[in-house]
């Protein structure tokens, strides 16, 4: 849910930045020893939130801004948990567009999920009004779910391909081995030469 990172958040290999942006949006992380978690968010730093959030979706934005208005607090706590996905989709959606569809959606159903279960706080769940909000919290979370699964996909798809072209390159190092060395002997060698020959000749 938007409110819990999830194991897809994680990036699944450090050097594929086509599936994750760098430079991430961490405002839990905004001094030493977690010390920001319990400070409010700057005016500055909602405001560059909110313009990246547009920036993706304005649907997804004004979902945001509905909710840091109406529940500040949820809004604080949402943002300071996945805050960092906004940096990433920014990335992403040059890089993946299918793959930023499917978390640009992921998100939206997350705020819808935490919609409708604000929604149950402190209700009779025998009501039968309320029952139909179980039922259609149980249905967006079973979307979510699906989704998640067609994001773990997608990522695993990509870091396949990645190692296929890790494998290729390992395999033709390895068949060019001898030519490597060669050549990389010979360009320190260039470079040793092209040194001696700037050097000024030496006096007796």
């Amino acid at each position: 849910m938007f409110l819990q990172p999830h194991l897809e958040d994680r990036p699944l290999d450090g050097g594929m930045d086509n599936i994750r942006g760098r430079g991430r949006m961490r405002p839990d992380r905004m001094s030493p020893n977690g010390e920001g978690r319990n400070r409010p968010m700057p005016p500055n730093l909602v405001e560059h939130i909110m313009a990246v959030a547009k920036e993706i979706d304005p649907e997804l934005a004004s979902q945001l801004s509905e909710m840091c208005e109406k529940d500040p607090d949820a809004f604080d706590k949402i943002i300071r948990r996945q805050g960092h996905r906004l940096g990433s989709l920014v990335r992403l959606r040059e890089d993946d567009p299918e793959l930023f569809e499917v978390k640009v959606t992921e998100l939206k159903t997350d705020a819808e999920i935490y919609h409708v279960a604000e929604s149950l706080r402190g209700q009779d769940s025998a009501s039968p009004s309320i029952k139909a909000q179980i039922a259609e919290l149980e249905g967006l979370v079973r979307v979510k779910t699906a989704i998640s699964i067609r994001a773990q996909t997608l990522y695993i798809e990509r870091l396949e391909r990645h190692l296929e072209g890790l494998q290729a390159r390992l395999e033709d190092t390895s068949a060019r081995f001898d030519e490597i060395v060669d050549e990389r002997v010979a360009q320190l060698l260039h470079a040793v030469g092209d040194e001696q020959a700037k050097q000024p000749p030496q006096r007796d």
